[in-house]
């Protein structure tokens, strides 16, 4: 791949060769970038810019990933191969379930048409724990609390799937966007699988009651959903 990206230099010059070099770095970190984001519109025209697709797309094909763009909606990912999920980080339950949340949520709003703009859905931070709450209500493991909640949204941002608003000391709440990307993480049955979870741990806790005093002493890390 060296040869490919020394020959952006040598036909388009070291500025555009040096902008896909940070822009492959960027979603190598990122995992996706999104074009409303600030600072982010030269990333993205470049990664969208046809004399470039192919070398991102071949250099990203050369480590595991494949490239999906989005020029609607106007957000540009990298994801796994299908035939490479052995690679694939897991996600430690809580993590996976803020994810679950959050793509049920998006998906329930495009199916009544509720979307604004680029395909995103808004909400606010206390919305979304409420509805953690009451999804897990069966659930035997404690509830995340409200600041782990956000700080499990927090990791979900650094990755531009939703964008975090300021804090509203009226509402004491934060307006929450959550981008169409979140389908690719979550899957299409997100509700589905936070259902399907719910039921494994009502069935668990009837097969191995969990003493009250014990409870506390639970901590909702290192399982994943399967």
């Amino acid at each position: 791949m060296l040869s490919e990206f020394e020959q952006v230099e040598a036909s388009f010059g070291i500025e555009k060769a040096a902008d896909l070099k940070k822009a492959c770095r960027y979603l190598l970190r990122h995992q996706f970038a999104y074009s409303g984001d600030r600072g982010v519109a030269t990333i993205y025209n470049t990664l969208t810019d046809n004399r470039f697709r192919r070398i991102a797309d071949d250099f990203f094909d050369s480590i595991g990933y494949r490239v999906q763009r989005n020029a609607d909606e106007q957000w540009v990912g990298i994801l796994f191969e299908d035939d490479d999920v052995a690679s694939v980080p897991k996600m430690r339950i809580d993590e996976t379930i803020a994810v679950l949340v959050l793509g049920s949520h998006w998906q329930e709003e495009a199916d009544v048409g509720n979307l604004i703009d680029r395909a995103i859905a808004v909400t606010t931070v206390n919305v979304l724990h409420d509805r953690y709450r009451d999804m897990l209500q069966g659930a035997a493991k404690p509830m995340l609390a409200a600041s782990r909640f956000f700080d499990l949204l927090k990791d979900v941002a650094a990755r531009n799937l939703i964008w975090i608003g300021d804090f509203d000391h009226d509402a004491q709440d934060r307006e929450i966007e959550i981008r169409p990307m979140i389908k690719f993480i979550s899957g299409a049955d997100a509700l589905a699988r936070l259902e399907t979870y719910v039921k494994s741990e009502e069935q668990r806790t009837r097969a191995r009651p969990v003493p009250a005093a014990a409870t506390t002493d639970i901590a909702v890390t290192g399982d994943n959903i399967t």
